[in-house]
C-alpha cells in the first residue's frame, strides 16, 4: 500500500462527490478514435475495434462512434466530437494517441460526461518524462473539469446485463460475481476461465493506471449492487490503504472480497511500476492487511476461481477436519501431507464411523482409515451414499472430498457417471451432519482428461479441483474465511 499524495488526494476528493455508478452501466457511449478500418498496429483496443465489439455483442444502449473525418462508419452514423452527440453521455472511451487525448478531456467536460475511460496507454506507466508530463496534464484537465476518469491504460467495462463486452472470445453469461482488475489481461483470462469452474460474473472493471478512479471507488460501487455476491479484485498498488481496509472490513460480513496482490516481490514490483505505474507496497504490511479484514488472499486467477467457486456452491464448514475417500490414485502418506501442508487436518474417524463402515466395506484391498483407500465404494453407486452419510454424520469431520482420477471416469464410473454426479448433489442439498462434499482430481501424471471430468463435474454443479491440493487449498481459505467471520461476532 502507499500514501495519498496530495495531489492525487484532490482528486480522489473530487471524483468522490460524484461517486462511480451515476450513469453505470452505461446507456449511451461515445467512442473516440473510431478508424474506418479495424487493422491493429500494436496491442490493445482500436475504436473500430471496440464499435465493432459491442455491436456484436448487441450492447442495449446507444453507441456513437467519434471521427472528425467521416460521416459513417459500420453502418453508423459518425460525429465529429463528443460536443457534438445530441443526448447526455454516460461513458466516453478514448482510444486516440496519448497526445490527443488532453483534447478530448476538454471536450467531455464541455459535453458534461459522466465517465470518461482512457483506454490509451503512454502515460505514467512508461515512466519516461514525456508520459509523466503528459499524465500530469490530464489530470490537471480531469481536477478542473471534475471529470471521473477510469484509466489510463485500461480495457474498461464487461457487462452482461446491458451487453457489454471488454473482449471478443468471452461470454455474457450473467452471475454473482465481480471483478476488479488494474490489469486487463488478468481480466480477460478470468473472463474466459470463470464459466470452466462456475463462475458468473456481474460486472468486471480494467482500471489500469488508476489516474483518478482507484480500484476504493469501485469497491464502495460493489458494495451496494444487488447484482453482486462476491468481489475479485487483482491489485498491483493502492493508493489509499486506510480507505482499501475501511471498506474490505465493511463488506467482509456480508460480500466476501478476494484479493491477488501482484507486486510483492522485488521483481513484481518493479513489473507492477512498468505496467500500470503502481507502487506495489511491504509484503508485511499487505499480511496484516489480509488478518485484519477477512479478505481472502489468492495468488492466480485459478485460485481465485477455486475460491469462488467454493464460496457459491458450498455451505460454510464448521472447521478444516476433512475426509479424504480416494479411488484410483492409490492413498499414501503423501495425501495426509498435502493436508497438513495446506491448513487441513485429516483427522482419524470416530469409532462408530468406523465400525459402521466395516459393517458393508470390505477391508480386502482397502481401508477405512483417515485418508480412506475405497476404490470400491466410489465406484459402487449403491453404497456410496450410505458411506457419504456415514461421514457427514462423524463430528469429528467437516469437509469430505472424493480424491479421483480420471481413469476412474473413464472406467468404472463411466457408466453411472450421472448417479454418481446425483449422489453428491443430493448430500449437498440435503446436508444431515452439515458437512460439504467436493471432488478432487488425481493429477500425478498430468493427465489431459482432468480438466475435462472437472468441468464435466461442474457443469452438474459440483464443486471439482484439478488436484488435491488446490483442493486443500481452496478449502482451507473457506474454512479460514468463516472463522474470521465467527471470530468477529463474538
Amino acid at each position: 500500500m502507499t500514501g495519498t499524495s496530495e495531489d492525487q488526494q484532490g482528486a480522489n476528493d473530487i471524483t468522490r462527490n460524484r461517486h462511480f455508478g451515476e450513469g453505470f452501466p452505461p446507456r449511451t457511449i461515445a467512442i473516440v478514435g473510431v478508424s474506418r478500418t479495424v487493422t491493429m498496429h500494436h496491442p490493445g483496443y482500436t475504436g473500430a475495434r471496440l464499435l465493432r465489439m459491442l455491436r456484436e455483442a448487441g450492447f442495449q444502449g446507444r453507441i456513437y462512434p467519434i471521427n472528425p473525418n467521416a460521416n459513417e462508419i459500420q453502418g453508423v452514423k459518425v460525429y465529429p466530437s463528443v460536443t457534438s452527440v445530441p443526448e447526455p453521455l454516460d461513458l466516453v472511451t478514448i482510444t486516440v494517441p496519448a497526445a490527443a487525448v488532453p483534447q478530448v478531456l476538454e471536450d467531455c467536460i464541455v459535453a458534461k460526461a459522466l465517465n470518461v475511460q482512457i483506454c490509451t496507454s503512454g502515460f505514467g506507466e512508461t515512466g519516461d518524462e514525456d508520459g509523466r508530463i503528459l499524465e500530469n496534464q490530464i489530470r490537471e484537465i480531469a481536477l478542473r473539469g471534475g471529470l471521473r476518469i477510469i484509466g489510463p491504460n485500461c480495457m474498461g467495462f464487461h457487462v452482461p446485463s446491458v451487453r457489454m463486452k471488454m473482449f471478443e472470445d468471452v461470454s455474457l453469461d450473467k452471475g454473482q460475481v465481480a471483478f476488479v482488475s488494474q490489469s486487463g489481461g488478468h481480466a480477460r483470462t478470468f473472463l474466459r476461465h470463470g464459466p470452466d469452474f462456475g463462475v458468473g460474473f456481474s460486472k468486471v472493471i480494467s482500471f489500469g493506471n488508476a489516474l483518478m478512479m482507484d480500484a476504493t471507488d469501485f469497491l464502495e460501487y460493489f458494495a451496494t449492487d444487488p447484482e453482486t455476491r462476491i468481489i475479485g479484485m487483482y491489485l498491483e498498488g493502492i493508493k489509499d490503504g486506510g480507505r482499501l481496509t475501511s471498506l474490505v472490513k465493511q463488506l467482509t460480513p456480508t460480500k466476501p472480497v478476494i484479493i491477488w496482490k501482484g507486486g510483492h516481490t522485488y521483481s513484481g514490483a518493479r513489473a507492477a511500476a512498468s505496467h500500470t505505474g503502481s507502487l506495489a507496497g511491504d509484503s508485511q504490511v499487505w499480511d496484516a492487511f489480509f488478518k485484519q479484514t477477512g479478505a481472502i488472499s489468492v495468488g492466480s486467477i485459478e485460485e481465485m476461481a477455486e475460491i469462488t467457486a467454493t464460496i457459491l456452491y458450498l455451505r460454510p464448514p464448521s472447521g478444516k477436519r476433512v475426509a479424504v475417500l480416494a479411488a484410483g490414485g492409490g492413498i499414501n502418506v503423501a495425501t495426509g501431507d498435502i493436508c497438513a501442508e495446506e491448513g487441513l487436518d485429516a483427522p482419524a474417524l470416530s469409532p462408530k464411523t468406523r465400525t459402521g463402515l466395516r459393517e458393508f466395506i470390505s477391508l480386502v484391498n482397502q481401508g477405512v482409515l483417515n485418508p480412506l483407500d475405497v476404490p470400491g465404494v466410489i465406484a459402487n453407486i449403491t453404497i456410496l451414499p450410505r458411506t457419504l452419510a456415514l461421514i457427514a454424520a462423524d463430528p469429528l469431520i467437516d469437509i469430505i472430498v472424493l480424491h479421483v482420477s480420471a481413469e476412474f471416469f473413464a472406467g468404472p464410473l463411466s457408466e453411472v457417471m450421472s448417479e454418481f454426479n446425483e449422489c453428491i448433489l443430493e448430500l449437498n442439498r440435503k446436508d444431515p451432519g452439515g458437512k460439504p462434499v467436493v471432488v478432487a482430481m488425481c493429477d500425478e501424471y498430468r493427465d489431459e482428461r482432468i480438466e475435462k471430468y472437472a468441468r464435466e463435474l461442474r457443469k452438474a454443479g459440483i464443486v471439482a479441483y484439478g488436484s488435491l491440493r488446490s483442493a486443500c487449498r481452496a478449502l482451507n481459505r473457506f474454512a479460514s474465511y468463516y472463522k474470521f467471520l465467527d471470530e468477529s461476532d463474538t
